[in-house]
């Protein structure tokens, strides 16, 4: 039950006010166990990619087939008892807290994150909930910082330092400019279509360029060409 004067939740049995999230977290020791322990096997494979190599677009291909791929088009349910169990695991996951703002915490006693009123367990509108997602919340894949010790402003930083060396040119010196918004009564405003365009066209000229610089980089010294090579 929402509790307006002190912000809150209370607990219907013995009125008191629950545990915040921050409460509960700080209640966590270092000898607790956790609820559920999932273990896929004792080898993991971690293969590092590198931007250009052969194998990154493989590599990216398969990332987005299985990040955009929905877990309920693997299997369908062709029997009674499949459809029970797929039942009894949709209402279980009813009340499985997905992430810290979700409704369930309430039935364990804490209060969710960034509380508000009205809010019901099992009434969540989280994707782990819903049966083509079967408990997968969030991103299914590790964030780069917990993988690779990088934030997304470092990988950034590592692509556009590749991105330089594979064009050959470099840096600006960013206090050479000054950027500021055009309005509609500067000289050089363009409408939205044309400025459309030039932004297309710009893509064009940069995959061109990015994809000449890669085939010369592909390509052997000239010391190294064959004679026909050479020759042509």
């Amino acid at each position: 039950m929402w509790y307006e004067a002190r912000g809150g939740y209370l607990d219907p049995a013995t009125g008191e006010l629950l545990p915040t999230w921050y409460e509960a977290l700080d209640a966590i020791s270092p000898d607790d166990e956790p609820w559920h322990v999932v273990r896929f096997g004792a080898k993991f494979d971690a293969q590092g990619v590198l931007a250009g190599s052969k194998d990154s677009t493989r590599c990216i291909g398969y990332l987005t087939k299985y990040l955009t791929k929905q877990l309920g088009d693997c299997h369908q349910p062709d029997s009674d008892a499949q459809r029970e169990h797929m039942e009894r695991l949709g209402e279980a996951l009813r009340y499985e807290p997905c992430s810290p703002t979700c409704t369930s915490w309430l039935r364990y006693g804490i209060q969710p994150k960034n509380p508000r009123p009205g809010l019901v367990p099992g009434q969540c509108k989280g994707k782990a909930h819903r049966y083509d997602h079967l408990g997968y919340a969030g991103r299914r894949v590790l964030v780069s910082r917990k993988w690779s010790g990088k934030t997304l402003a470092d990988h950034r930083a590592d692509r556009k330092k590749w991105l330089l060396r594979t064009l050959g040119v470099s840096a600006t010196d960013p206090a050479r400019y000054a950027w500021e918004p055009v309005a509609p009564s500067d000289p050089d405003h363009m409408e939205h279509a044309r400025r459309m365009l030039h932004v297309v066209a710009d893509r064009l000229r940069w995959q061109t360029a990015l994809a000449e610089a890669r085939r010369r980089a592909a390509m052997p010294p000239d010391g190294d060409l064959p004679a026909e090579g050479r020759a042509a």
